[in-house]
């Protein structure tokens, strides 16, 4: 979903989860307002199988309001806001206001997954079938996660550049630090905005090349010297690097330090001139968006995105070293009798003491992720099968051993762990996946609360 912009993406992206799924429609609606009794929705995206599925465009799909009256609909909202996925068969569905909807459209079974973005209900991504009452398998499930989460990184970074833009603009009139170096001279001047920010008086600073690598901040040094001297060296006429300095303050500031000159054969005096800015906020703006972009919001764990990224770097990285290491997928049980009998917010507890027990009982090298709803996800860095199930069992054991207190409520539970061990070289990061997630069905299906390991 990038080159090409991020609205041509979303439909190539609907397009291909089409066809996989063999569904009749795939949609996208967009939360545009929630109040207490109406929601405002549009219907932004769309792929149909044939016209006669074709949905977008009509006058109702339009920026369209409903009211928020059914006792139904309001616990649908509130899912949707959580996260949660909804797979349903119309068939089976009691005579209420979803069942009349979904019949007066043609739909025998719809799967939808909510698009989170900055922890908000940004809209929801949806599959229709037409002609088949499909029950949706976990594979389908997790599909559909992971177009929500492409759809999501999609707009951020278009926020992201549209804030860019802005920021772009802003910067045409704005303060900023004028500044020389003179490299044969071992010298550089610049003027004291940037490094005396709270100061009216603009002064002439004047430094060392020896006093100014000092203020730039260590790991920026040598990454600093590196692109001025190619820049010297280079035909290029335009420089532009991103450091942290010392300001006369103490502190450290991100700045933006650039120059755009006009070079010549008569250019052979190795003097630099340009402009630097201040552009810390921008620097955790970035930062911020992506740990958005990364992180569960419910547990704080990293989420599936980025730990897919995790896992292909781990066997690059192995298959170097040639060090075994497993690969482990997490289910609680029952979850959603849990929700059910407790509520949505007991359920969202639940998700985060098993990941702060999870935390405690695996070990720093470890890495944990959440990568569905109740599916959580563990790399075990240089641990052969019999290391591996024995700390995985044990975990089994202490979430099998201590119920979680919520309120007035005990709440008892248990987890199925499936694990990949992977031991050949020739094993690829998604086969690790699939394997444990064959382990873990397996594991459900002799009993729960246990352990498969699979070796690879």
């Amino acid at each position: 979903m990038t080159g090409t912009g991020w609205l041509e993406g979303i439909n190539k992206l609907l397009a291909e989860l089409g066809k996989a799924t063999l569904v009749s429609r795939v949609w996208v609606f967009q939360t545009l307002e929630v109040q207490h009794d109406y929601i405002l929705q549009d219907y932004a995206f769309e792929w149909y199988a044939h016209t006669k599925y074709k949905q977008i465009g009509l006058p109702h799909f339009n920026r369209f309001k409903s009211p928020i009256v059914e006792p139904e609909y309001i616990a649908l909202i509130e899912s949707r806001k959580r996260g949660e996925y909804q797979s349903v068969m119309t068939r089976t569905l009691p005579d209420d206001w979803l069942k009349n909807h979904l019949v007066s459209q043609g739909v025998k079974s719809m799967l939808t997954i909510p698009i989170i973005i900055e922890n908000q209900w940004w809209g929801t991504i949806g599959l229709d079938d037409c002609e088949r009452e499909y029950k949706w398998t976990a594979n389908d499930i997790t599909l559909l996660r992971t177009a929500s989460y492409f759809i999501s990184s999609a707009i951020v970074r278009d926020h992201y550049r549209a804030k860019q833009h802005q920021l772009d603009i802003l910067k045409e009139n704005i303060a900023c630090s004028s500044w020389e170096l003179d490299w044969r001279r071992g010298h550089l001047w610049c003027t004291s905005e940037v490094l005396t920010p709270n100061e009216k008086q603009v002064t002439r600073q004047l430094f060392s090349l020896r006093q100014w690598l000092r203020r730039i901040y260590p790991q920026h040094r040598k990454p600093f010297l590196k692109t001025t001297l190619q820049f010297l060296k280079s035909d290029t006429s335009t420089l532009r690097c991103d450091l942290k300095i010392l300001r006369l303050d103490g502190q450290y500031c991100w700045v933006e330090v650039s120059s755009n000159i006009v070079k010549s054969s008569a250019h052979i005096d190795n003097v630099i001139a340009g402009i630097c800015w201040d552009i810390t906020d921008r620097k955790n703006d970035e930062e911020r968006l992506q740990h958005e972009a990364t992180t569960d919001p419910l547990t704080g764990l990293m989420n599936r995105r980025k730990f897919e990224i995790l896992m292909k770097n781990h066997f690059m990285e192995w298959t170097q070293q040639s060090q075994p290491f497993s690969f482990a997928i997490l289910d609680i049980d029952f979850f959603k009798s849990i929700n059910d009998r407790y509520g949505h917010a007991a359920g969202d507890y639940v998700l985060k003491q098993f990941a702060h027990i999870i935390r405690q009982l695996i070990r720093p090298c470890d890495h944990l992720a959440r990568i569905g709803g109740e599916e959580f996800a563990i790399l075990l860095p240089d641990t052969p099968s019999n290391d591996a199930t024995t700390r995985l069992k044990k975990i089994c054991r202490h979430i099998f051993t201590h119920p979680i207190t919520h309120q007035n409520d005990l709440i008892h539970y248990s987890v199925s762990i499936g694990v990949a061990v992977i031991e050949s070289p020739k094993t690829t990061a998604d086969e690790a996946f699939k394997t444990a997630d064959r382990a873990l069905y397996q594991a459900k299906q002799t009993g729960r609360n246990r352990v498969i390991a699979v070796l690879l």
